[in-house]
């Protein structure tokens, strides 16, 4: 059902809002904080959302589709290694500017939006072994269980990837 042009607009806000709030406070975010940064009521969001924990994934849904994008957009590239490197840096900085994903990783596991991005992961990951750039031994459970600490150290994140030579 589509919403009227006002509802629409609150419900942007709203996303917008929580998605700033979940990224510099995590996932212990108030409502209410995000209620008055979208300009809404505290009973909009819940009207909307019955819970916090759907308000989250809302906003996670969104945010594990655009990392699906980038390994995606990744996998096109000529250069197998170079792209891993560059999505494990990217997807890094995305962790460093958003506390929430990490907690994303942990509640929203088992949903079509993680799983797209464990594939896009496992596609991007195997090109990569296979061109001689990541070592075999890992998975993209593994790559995705390591991109946080990536956001403080992504070199040596990259090192202890990379094939021993």
């Amino acid at each position: 059902m589509k919403l009227r042009a006002d509802a629409q607009r609150n419900l942007d806000r709203l996303l917008e809002a929580a998605g700033e709030c979940f990224a510099e406070q995590g996932v212990d975010a108030s409502v209410d904080e995000i209620a008055r940064r979208a300009g809404v009521g505290h009973g909009t969001v819940f009207r909307r959302f019955p819970t916090k924990d759907a308000l989250l994934a809302a906003v996670l849904t969104k945010e594990m589709l655009q990392l699906s994008n980038t390994a995606e957009t990744a996998y096109d590239d000529p250069d197998a290694g170079a792209a891993f490197d560059r999505f494990v840096r990217n997807v890094a900085a995305a962790y460093g500017r958003n506390r929430s994903l990490i907690e994303a990783m942990k509640r929203c596991e088992e949903t079509p939006e993680v799983d797209a991005l464990v594939n896009a992961v496992a596609r991007l990951l195997q090109r990569a072994q296979d061109a001689g750039a990541v070592r075999t031994d890992v998975t993209a459970e593994d790559v995705l269980a390591l991109v946080p600490t990536a956001s403080n150290y992504p070199e040596i994140v990259l090192d202890g990837l990379r094939p021993a030579r």
